[in-house]
């Protein structure tokens, strides 16, 4: 699933709890991204990634600075895209008090996936181990991507993920 569409989705999640302890708007976006995983879903490759496509998913970073900076403009972008939406729902007070609830938002709606390059590179004596364990688990076993379901999945897994995004969005916008 696309980083904005995570950061949506925790952002729908987390609107009625704004006043919240931030504590529990971390958790509620944190644990939103797992709920999102769990439904089939479209998301980009990774260039510079070597995707394992079996049940283990054990990804490895490819040593490559060319990749790796091509592939961190792609994922900042889409946090960017993210953060935009939902500073724009929120519209928080531009105050610390204000600005720190949609920020741990947006940090609990990506950061299990923001962990996967620690999981790429540490393989023994990870301690976030149960962390990527969870993560697999919670996640579809359906990816709509060529990699997983060859291309005639693809254009279906895109819309799909336009409409996970709209309806979070729209969720959000109440």
């Amino acid at each position: 699933m696309t980083l904005t569409t995570h950061i949506a989705i925790a952002t729908a999640v987390t609107k009625p709890i704004m006043r919240a302890h931030p504590f529990f708007i971390f958790l509620f976006a944190f644990l939103s991204h797992y709920a999102a995983d769990a439904i089939p879903h479209w998301d980009y490759h990774l260039c510079s990634v070597n995707e394992d496509t079996s049940e283990k998913r054990d990804h490895t970073l490819k040593n490559d600075p060319k990749l790796i900076g091509y592939d961190l403009l792609k994922v900042a972008f889409d946090i960017t895209i993210g953060s935009t939406l939902s500073f724009i729902l929120l519209r928080p007070e531009l105050t610390f008090a204000g600005l720190l609830p949609v920020a741990l938002t947006i940090l609990g709606g990506i950061l299990p996936d923001m962990l996967q390059p620690i999981f790429w590179l540490w393989k023994k004596n990870n301690p976030f181990t149960l962390l990527k364990k969870f993560h697999n688990f919670m996640h579809s076993n359906l990816i709509l991507r060529k990699e997983y379901v060859g291309p005639k999945l693809v254009l279906a897994g895109k819309i799909f993920q336009v409409f996970i995004l709209g309806c979070a969005l729209f969720f959000a916008s109440l």
